[in-house]
């Protein structure tokens, strides 16, 4: 009985030590973060949140091009920042050509265990690097890419997107598993044979509601257009053909009713906000207020009686998320992984893209039915609340680095 004891306790103290072992390899193992850009966007909030809450489990590195808000962010976390001076979203073979030496040193220098790529330039320059090092270095590492909406899925000529697809695929071939954001984005990765069944997982974007401080209504109005406006529509959006502003702008101009005041806060580099202030001038929309960068913009979002996001391509977007925990009435587009968490006339409106009258059509029915905007309200926060958290992408993704 004695031995049988003394065996269950070393039995027992085996298993403490195998268990203490793999938590201290847990934390040994480092990460290094890889985002194209970093102004400050959906992926780059993703990179943000995932660094920041498993900083205590891992050794965190964030990598980007530039030195903008996801930059300063990281370094007031006091993360380590490297910067990849010749990374840039447009194709440049010179500066690729430099940027993956550039990666490929940074790899040596931080040895991680988990490279997590977040945008598609970056997914093939560092792919490729990756799979050199692992060649050079021979260490196993993880490599993981996440898919914030395949470009594929963008409004573009055919030509472009065979181009694309081709691109996708042989990137893909570098990654040991590809995230999607959205189970659209997981069927269409297969439909085009972008990757194996068994490399893809689906893993929503997920926020974190209690730490979001809103403004109230009238402060929120007066700090974004210095007064209180009867009725206010918004969006925060990446001035970019990708989301459709123009055609919430022809709604507008549609929309005789002059105390409406739309406010558009950008976000990103705002490609195409030239173009949108063209359209502004030439029809005189004094309602409209373009508002090209704000810091913490979901704090103004209880400003915006509705929140529209026209969008013609997405992933499974933030700022959504983001207006239905603010408890603001939806009006989206039925396009990327919006369908998956807007359920038409239950938490939100959806429409089809590129439909300027379908925009009209149904600002004016919740301006007539605000007891039906507030009610679509009320179930967009709970729908956040129970299946869009913060802390469930951030266990779910832990899956798959462990």
């Amino acid at each position: 009985m004695a031995k049988k004891s003394t065996l269950s306790r070393r039995s027992s103290k085996v298993a403490k030590a195998k268990l203490a072992f793999a938590e201290a390899t847990a934390e040994q193992r480092r990460i290094l973060y890889i985002i194209t850009k970093s102004v400050w966007g959906g992926a780059a909030k993703y990179v943000f949140d995932l660094s920041i809450n498993l900083s205590n489990e891992f050794e965190i590195s964030v990598a980007a091009g530039g030195k903008n808000k996801l930059y300063k962010k990281i370094k007031k976390a006091q993360i380590p920042y490297f910067n990849i001076n010749n990374f840039q979203r447009n194709i440049n073979p010179f500066k690729d050509f430099f940027a993956f030496f550039e990666v490929l040193g940074l790899l040596f220098q931080i040895k991680p265990d988990i490279i997590h790529v977040n945008s598609s330039k970056a997914g093939s320059i560092v792919g490729l690097a990756g799979w050199v090092y692992k060649l050079l270095s021979g260490k196993q590492i993880c490599l993981i890419f996440t898919a914030h909406g395949w470009a594929f899925n963008e409004d573009r000529p055919k030509s472009q997107i065979k181009l694309i697809i081709f691109l996708s695929k042989l990137t893909a071939l570098f990654y040991d598993k590809i995230i999607c954001v959205s189970e659209y984005d997981q069927k269409t990765a297969l439909r085009n044979k972008i990757a194996p069944d068994d490399k893809l997982t689906v893993i929503h974007n997920g926020i974190d509601i209690e730490r979001i401080s809103f403004l109230t209504k009238e402060k929120a109005q007066k700090k974004l257009i210095g007064k209180v406006s009867p009725f206010v529509i918004g969006t925060i959006a990446e001035y970019t053909n990708n989301k459709g502003l123009i055609y919430l702008l022809k709604a507008i101009k549609n929309i005789e009713d002059q105390d409406i005041n739309v406010i558009l806060i950008g976000s990103g580099e705002n490609p195409d906000k030239e173009k949108l202030k063209s359209f502004i001038k030439k029809y005189n929309l004094k309602n409209i207020h373009l508002i090209e960068f704000i810091d913490n913009a979901a704090s103004y979002l209880k400003a915006f009686d509705i929140f529209i996001l026209p969008s013609i391509k997405e992933g499974l977007p933030y700022t959504i998320l983001e207006a239905m925990s603010a408890e603001v009435p939806v009006i989206a587009t039925d396009v990327g992984g919006i369908p998956e968490i807007i359920e038409n006339n239950i938490n939100g409106i959806l429409i089809k893209p590129k439909n300027h009258k379908l925009i009209k059509e149904k600002i004016l029915y919740l301006i007539n039915n605000p007891e039906i905007a507030q009610k679509l309200a009320k179930n967009a926060r709970q729908k956040v609340k129970k299946e869009f958290t913060l802390e469930k992408m951030i266990e779910e993704t832990k899956n798959v680095y462990l």
